[in-house]
């Protein structure tokens, strides 16, 4: 445990209760806010200064909210010091239930519960008898109670032949991996130092990854936790928790390289499960007794906060986002994280509460890309994403429920970044062998500034087994403030043995438009929006073969409006779409952004068989290259006379953050400060 860590939790008991009520001046929330070298001072260290008076808050607030599936209430009461005996009573009850609807309602056979575990390790390393913050609020007999719970969720789940795969092998999903990975490194540390359990043998088990990741109990009332996996690595050694402490020590070391060297996360920018990745991480800065490795994770969260800074506005991401349950949802994870670091206010719910007990600060220059968006100008921001399979056949047994994630993956992800909107989308290489997920629900699109600013993007809706998900996979090519989008007709994805391969593409499709822009106006097949000091152009491409020569004739009427105008549908699902952005800086009006539009070259030229197209769009400015897309086949694209590097020599790319690929050196530079991460030293 750090000491700053301990010192800073210790003052907040000092501090005196707030009225719930109570609110705090946040400089990303704050449309109109000019940003100064002073400003900046001045809000760093009113954040600072009030943060004790945030965090009571936040437990204060959690503290009145009982939930019979979260320990939200009783980490909070333990932390204000109120009601500890009733408190250690619900705790025990709760740990030594014989009765398996009350294990349910808390998850404690859901040995993937994605907060449990982190509720059960802040509770030992906060109030136990070895806490950081007020030691002995857990009473003996709860710990005992509570470490035999742990024991028991991980034993199988912590298996050390896990620690000798690639680090980018991923059990269940990105962020399931993750907690389960976090768990082992956390609790083996527990476990090593506890008299009871230090010498206990785990199993060998040696069957592969996601052992019980199995949905029939995890979200059902079927206790069975599923078939073990089908591999056979048993060394025949026993090895206890420092064994596994050790290798897990090992295996971090190697994971913050790995990603900080070829990029993060294949749930890229999701705007539900940052909430998941994003703490766990936090808790080895926060927990891990490795200084190095601890080290290491300091620099990856500095790194993973400068990657969203340079990418939002008013702490909206922007560009591609992976698994988005929502397009149109405006606060997402980070974003309520990014609230509470800048000076708002902060949650004591399921994995926020972490934020509420780490040490862990955004450095100044985070601070100042964050908020000085007029000083940043217009950019490009071009980074590498993972998500690629390894794609082996057949794939080694044990893998049933994991992941082969190749390292060498062609994914790039493409943003224009501008203090008004963001405009982006991800470039997936046309043989890229996706994986399970990196596939599923992408967001493209146009996102505008401002609270509840309106978003742009392509949309399907499809209702499989109850989940809905919005966004089909597209194919992209974006440069600056053009980009032109299909839905793919085909791509290759490998799902493990045990996930069943479900229909994602030749649904319906649209472009999702929402009500609340300023104005929308529709002509000549183009439909223009304006928000606040940005503009939008969007059109439907779809030809009419049946005229002479080597193009097809562009139809106009290639959509219909749903009911309330918040979705066009496309007439040809298949049918091409451009979007172009610009700002009032360089069209005073939307009717000046109009006319540019429509002068410009825009051509679909014939294929071998009527009613295939391949688009050639040249965007608005003398030096906008032409961009080349095919509409027929997945071929690549073009942007002037170059095809799209999808495996660029950098890992990130931008004004302000920089890094060679497969270097572990990261440059985020902003004025004449640097900021500069070497993850090749410990």
């Amino acid at each position: 445990m750090k000491t700053q860590h301990v010192c800073y939790l210790i003052a907040l008991w000092l501090t005196p209760i707030f009225c719930f009520s109570a609110e705090y001046e946040n400089p990303l929330n704050n449309q109109d806010y000019h940003f100064t070298e002073d400003s900046l001072r001045d809000y760093i260290r009113k954040a600072a200064g009030n943060k004790p008076e945030r965090v009571r808050q936040a437990f204060e607030e959690s503290a009145s909210t009982r939930s019979e599936e979260s320990m939200r209430a009783l980490f909070a009461d333990l932390w204000l010091g109120r009601n500890v005996g009733q408190v250690n009573g619900a705790l025990l009850e709760i740990f030594t239930s014989e009765d398996p609807a009350r294990g349910r309602e808390y998850g404690l056979y859901d040995y993937w519960h994605l907060s449990l575990n982190q509720w059960l390790y802040r509770l030992y390393y906060t109030f136990g008898s070895k806490g950081s913050v007020s030691p002995g609020r857990i009473y003996p007999e709860t710990e005992k109670a509570l470490l035999e719970v742990l024991w028991h969720r991980m034993e199988y789940k912590d298996d050390i032949l896990l620690t000798r795969q690639s680090t980018w092998w991923m059990s269940g999903s990105e962020n399931h991996d993750i907690v389960a990975k976090v768990s082992s490194l956390i609790t083996s540390q527990i476990f090593m130092d506890e008299p009871e359990y230090q010498d206990r043998v785990y199993p060998d088990l040696g069957h592969g990854g996601g052992y019980k990741y199995w949905f029939h109990s995890m979200y059902g009332e079927d206790r069975a936790v599923g078939p073990e996996p089908r591999g056979d690595y048993k060394d025949g050694n026993d090895y206890i928790a420092a064994d596994h402490n050790k290798a897990w020590v090992q295996f971090f070391q190697e994971f913050f390289e790995e990603r900080a060297k070829k990029g993060f996360f294949l749930e890229v920018a999701s705007p539900h499960y940052m909430s998941v990745t994003v703490p766990y991480l936090t808790d080895v800065y926060d927990l891990c007794q490795d200084e190095a490795v601890a080290h290491k994770a300091e620099k990856f969260l500095d790194l993973v906060w400068a990657d969203w800074a340079v990418d939002q506005i008013n702490g909206v991401r922007g560009g591609a986002k992976t698994r988005v349950k929502d397009g149109s949802l405006w606060a997402g994870a980070m974003y309520r994280q990014a609230q509470f670091y800048f000076g708002g206010e902060g949650s004591a719910g399921d994995r926020y509460f972490t934020q509420l007990l780490t040490s862990y600060e955004l450095k100044p220059i985070i601070w100042e890309i964050a908020l000085d968006r007029q000083g940043l100008g217009e950019f490009a921001f071009i980074s590498r994403k993972p998500g690629e399979e390894e794609n082996l056949w057949p794939r080694p047994l044990g893998a049933e429920r994991t992941m082969l994630l190749d390292t060498e993956s062609r994914f790039v992800r493409y943003s224009w970044v501008t203090p008004d909107y963001i405009i982006g989308c991800q470039m997936d290489h046309p043989a890229a062998v996706h994986s399970h997920l990196s596939v599923q629900a992408r967001f493209l699109g146009i996102t505008f500034k401002g609270e509840n600013g309106p978003r742009i993007y392509p949309i399907d809706s499809v209702d499989t087994e109850g989940w809905t998900y919005e966004h089909a996979l597209c194919r992209a090519v974006q440069h600056e403030n053009v980009m032109l989008v299909q839905q793919a007709r085909r791509f290759s994805q490998v799902n493990p043995e045990w996930y069943p391969s479900k229909l994602m593409i030749g649904n319906e499709f649209g472009i999702h438009f929402g009500d609340s822009h300023d104005r929308l106006v529709e002509k000549e097949g183009w439909i223009f929006v304006e928000d606040g000091d940005a503009f939008a152009a969007v059109r439907v491409v779809a030809g009419n073969d049946d005229v002479p020569g080597l193009q097809g004739e562009l139809v106009n009427d290639s959509y219909t409006w749903n009911p309330d105008r918040t979705i066009v549908q496309l007439n040809n699902k298949y049918a091409g779409m451009i979007f172009e952005t610009s700002r009032r800086a360089h069209h005073e009006t939307i009717e000046a952004f109009m006319e540019d539009i429509l002068d410009n070259t825009l051509m679909l030229d014939k294929t071998v068989v009527a009613g295939f197209h391949i688009l050639r769009y040249q965007g608005c400015g003398e030096n906008a290259p032409e961009i080349y897309f095919n509409l027929a086949t997945e071929e690549m694209s073009m942007i002037g006379d170059k095809y799209v590097d999808y495996a660029p020599d950098m890992l990130f790319d931008s004004p302000y953050i920089k890094s060679k690929y497969n270097s572990g050196i990261v440059s985020i530079k902003k004025g004449g400060k640097e900021l500069l991460l070497d993850f090749s030293r410990p």
